[in-house]
């Protein structure tokens, strides 16, 4: 089955008590366990949310997961300056760092999304106006769970993904060679060292 942002272990809460709890409580627990010594990339998480990632997403419990939920920029702002000594969110700066979904201008880059990402409806799911397919590269991965290309491989990866990491990697040597070949006093040899492990680490798993 499919969990996704489910609780830790060390939560106090039973599986089927979290499931009738309250918004509130709900909130009080993960906010609880983001606090947990040993849940460090939680905590990471939420200092990232306070600062650059502002996502105060509203739920309904009807076309998602969670229970229904209206946040409160308000609340929002006074917990962060409460939990990060004083920290205050920036919400456009996502938009105006990265251009939102603007990035027409932009090089060397390679956007992909998994089909069973919830997170993929924020996500640039299509080429932008006026973008340079060869630089550009948008992919929805079928099958793929949320980041499952950036993992490391499994012999039981879709099809799918396996696909588009060896997409990854010809687009990631092509655009290192192309630099190569347009500074060729910066390389000090034409062989390129990580790719062909992580190459052959994907083949080595397609084979079995």
């Amino acid at each position: 089955g499919l969990c996704f942002d489910w609780l830790s272990s060390s939560s106090t809460f039973a599986g089927n008590e979290f499931l009738f709890a309250t918004p509130d409580a709900m909130r009080k627990v993960k906010q609880r366990n983001a606090l947990l010594k040993n849940n460090l990339v939680e905590t990471a998480w939420d200092y990232q949310c306070c600062t650059e990632v502002y996502q105060p997403m509203p739920t309904d419990g009807i076309t998602d997961m969670e229970l229904p939920y209206r946040p409160s920029q308000t609340q929002y702002f006074e917990r962060c300056q409460q939990r990060w000594d004083g920290v205050t969110p920036r919400p456009d700066w996502e938009e105006m760092t990265f251009m939102s979904n603007n990035i027409q201008a932009g090089s060397n880059i390679f956007l992909t999304s998994g089909q069973l990402d919830p997170w993929r409806a924020a996500g640039i799911t299509s080429l932008p106006n006026h973008a340079n397919p060869d630089s550009i590269i948008v992919r929805v991965i079928e099958n793929g769970a949320h980041h499952l290309d950036l993992r490391a491989s499994h012999p039981l990866d879709p099809p799918s993904v396996t696909k588009i990491r060896r997409e990854e990697l010809a687009s990631f040597e092509h655009w290192i060679h192309e630099w190569g070949e347009l500074y060729p006093a910066e390389v000090k040899s034409p062989k390129i060292i990580a790719m062909p492990g992580l190459r052959g680490n994907i083949q080595q798993h397609e084979s079995r």
